[in-house]
């Protein structure tokens, strides 16, 4: 693990959404010989204590040897995107203080970025979310929640507010330029499109 620092927080990673643009679901596109959702978990696994793989009933036979306890969307939100995914990790065990997101399309993050998020953190008493910003966009796939963001993911959903922008509005989040922080811009690379696959899989060319 070199010089990573083991913490206790638990790890999410989605992969339960459409891939509607996509040949086929891409939790299960491959890079490095592992599918897309096992890199997302073995990125998690080395800065969690536990990881949680939120999936779908009709693929989550495919994940069922994952290194990861796997969860669905609770019932009740079920169908309201990646803020219900992150809610139903969260409320999937005992609690954890910090909670790190990643998203099973993004196979480029590294477990360096979710180290630098959790020091900066650490460094802001208050803080409850941490997102970087790439190509001058923000990543809150990529990022890390305090337990207190819980209460404000309720709320919106209830209030069938589903846009992570909305949860970031709500909450004191810190946004940080990965250039700032020497954080290669190829980790935010999302995988959406079989273009896209060939030419950061199949041909590796990131510019």
């Amino acid at each position: 693990m070199g010089s990573l620092r083991k913490i206790h927080r638990t790890g999410i990673v989605l992969a339960g959404g459409g891939s509607t643009r996509f040949p086929f679901h891409k939790a299960f596109a491959r890079y490095k010989d592992r599918y897309f959702y096992e890199l997302a978990v073995g990125c998690l696994k080395q800065i969690t204590d536990e990881v949680v793989l939120v999936s779908r009933s009709d693929i989550s036979d495919r994940m069922k040897h994952a290194d990861a306890k796997l969860i669905f969307d609770f019932p009740q939100y079920q169908g309201q995107g990646p803020l219900a995914g992150i809610l139903s990790g969260m409320e999937s065990g005992e609690e954890s203080d910090w909670y790190a997101v990643a998203t099973c399309d993004m196979p480029f993050v590294m477990p360096l970025l979710f180290e630098k998020l959790i020091t900066i953190a650490d460094q802001k008493p208050g803080t409850q979310a941490v997102v970087p910003v790439a190509a001058g966009r923000n990543q809150p796939l990529a990022a890390i929640y305090h337990k207190s963001c819980k209460g404000h993911i309720m709320r919106l959903l209830l209030e069938e507010r589903r846009s992570m922008y909305g949860l970031l509005q709500s909450v004191n989040t810190i946004f940080v330029e990965a250039e700032d922080y020497d954080l290669p811009q190829e980790m935010f690379i999302n995988i959406n499109t079989a273009d896209e696959y060939k030419q950061y899989i199949e041909n590796g060319r990131f510019e």
